[in-house]
């Protein structure tokens, strides 16, 4: 850094009337606004890659691979533009740990006619293969750790942890600007009742975390209405949070501007309330499940791996719900859940990370699992009933939540209807 700064143009060309435009005059002009935008992009945005330049191998494998067209800067500011799709074989000469990488280069001073017109310098690019990463101004693309000079390339099969002589593109330092993408999310009350401001507020928690991170490389602004009719234009929202507060039954109107909505990629995230349901299934489930069979939706199960729970955050548990009275305690790291106060039951709706130990799985300790104990308080496990053994040794029946096909985060519009009900139930 100290070196570069010490290229940093700290003074330029005044013209003036009569001033001799030469060739060194001409390039010193230049040659500062040139630096100019160097250390912007160095310095504002960093070295690596703008767009682009995907690495992938070829088919069938061999020992070349293909690079997309995109750009990229290098350490010194410089702006490399691949323009075509090109092909790079590595060849037979190098095996171990390489790495493929991008470097900047211009050509001498060229008339394109060859006559006596003036003369271009053009930009140039260099694509080579090195066994480290000291030195030079190169940009990574990709490395790949070769067994032996004659494995062929492959495409990583997990790009997660690529294997032996897969394109690894771990490494790649993404930068420029993230696009930003707005989603709308409308909060809908059905089944009359109190309106409580628990579940905008839930929204807006979520709404807030959006800003805060950026997903798969890119910026999201998530944005809350609160208590929308079903009957206005669902159309401007990514996602349509349907909350069921009681037994209900939607009008002709409503019916035909959900599955309209539906039917155009919306997304549908629908919750169950419990309050003042002592005992039993909530009356909204009954309602919901009719909904669903006249929208001719299939529930289907939430499978531990789904991308709702892995992506973009490890949970190692759906988070608990936004009724502080009947959420349930994390547990002791070798003891059962702490049977918490209050009603006995709640919807899933925060933003917290909820963690149950499971002592009738064989031993103590955490697992990632939601869990179900009669005796002490907890979670239903997800996936089919079962009977499992207590720790008194008395066998009871634990039952399942089958919650459906889930909105993954960041949000998207699919076109088939997506929705999850979940619930934390308490004994």
């Amino acid at each position: 850094m100290k070196d570069l700064l010490a290229e940093f143009p700290t003074q330029r060309l005044k013209p003036v009337d009569g001033l001799a435009v030469t060739a060194e005059i001409w390039e010193e002009a230049h040659e500062y606004h040139r630096q100019q935008q160097r250390f912007h992009a160095l310095l504002g945005h960093g070295a690596g890659i703008v767009t682009g330049l995907d690495v992938i191998a070829s088919d069938p494998p061999d020992t070349s691979v293909y690079i997309q067209p995109g750009v990229a800067v290098d350490q010194r500011g410089e702006t490399i533009a691949l323009t075509e799709p090109l092909t790079y074989d590595i060849g037979n000469a190098a095996a171990g740990q390489l790495y493929l990488l991008l470097s900047y280069g211009e050509s001498y001073p060229l008339n394109d006619d060859q006559t006596e017109g003036p003369r271009y310098v053009h930009a140039e690019f260099g694509i080579e293969v090195q066994p480290s990463l000291s030195g030079g101004s190169g940009v990574e693309l990709a490395r790949i750790r070769r067994q032996d000079r004659e494995s062929p390339i492959f495409d990583a099969q997990d790009p997660a942890h690529p294997g032996p002589n897969e394109i690894d593109l771990r490494f790649r330092r993404d930068v420029g600007a993230a696009p930003v993408e707005h989603l709308g999310l409308a909060v809908v009350y059905v089944g009359g009742g109190v309106k409580s401001v628990r579940h905008g507020q839930g929204a807006s928690y979520m709404a807030r975390a959006f800003s805060r991170h950026k997903l798969r490389g890119r910026d999201y602004r998530l944005h809350v209405d609160y208590d929308i009719p079903l009957t206005a234009d669902l159309t401007a929202y990514t996602l349509v949070y349907l909350v069921g507060q009681g037994a209900f039954q939607l009008g002709k109107e409503e019916m035909e501007s959900l599955y309209a909505y539906t039917q155009g990629g919306g997304t549908l995230f629908i919750e169950s309330c419990r309050h003042e349901v002592p005992d039993g299934e909530p009356p909204a489930d009954t309602s919901f499940y009719n909904l669903l069979s006249d929208l001719g939706v299939k529930l289907n199960e939430l499978r531990p791996d789904h991308r709702l729970l892995v992506e973009p955050f490890l949970f190692a548990a759906p988070p608990p719900g936004f009724e502080p009275t009947t959420m349930a305690a994390c547990g002791r790291e070798s003891g059962a859940a702490d049977r918490p106060h209050g009603r006995k039951s709640a919807p899933l709706w925060s933003g917290e990370v909820m963690s149950l130990p499971t002592p009738w799985n064989g031993g103590s300790g955490r697992d990632s699992r939601m869990v179900c104990s009669q005796k002490h308080g907890g979670a239903w496990e997800f996936g089919h009933g079962r009977t499992r053994q207590d720790t008194d040794g008395e066998t009871r029946n634990s039952k399942s939540v089958y919650p459906v096909r889930v909105c993954p985060c960041p949000l998207k519009s699919p076109p088939h209807l997506r929705i999850w009900d979940l619930r934390v139930y308490l004994s």
